[in-house]
């Protein structure tokens, strides 16, 4: 399950999945897993095709049902929802 505390982590290392793993080398994640990250690149990566408005309306779909299954709360959503249009505009840029 996401929680805003892990999408804080995945924030402070920029999605950089290596530095994290080289940050956190034998030491406590803070609940933080390889799975919990690949998660959230999925989310993201899902959400931000949402955004471009060219997928089906059964994938987004698909997306919010995964978003709603997958994280603790409407907190850790927006935050989710957030980081999708960060990294949407990135990526436009």
């Amino acid at each position: 399950m996401l929680t805003a505390d892990k999408l804080r982590i995945y924030q402070q290392f920029d999605g950089d999945i290596d530095g994290w793993a080289r940050a956190f080398r034998g030491q406590a994640t803070n609940g933080m897993t390889d799975e919990d990250w690949y998660l959230i690149d999925e989310l993201l990566m899902g959400l931000c095709t949402a955004k471009t408005g060219a997928a089906l309306p059964s994938y987004v779909r698909q997306v919010e049902q995964r978003l709603l299954a997958c994280t603790s709360d409407p907190a850790t959503r927006s935050i989710l929802h957030a980081l999708a249009i960060r990294r949407s505009s990135h990526n436009a840029a």
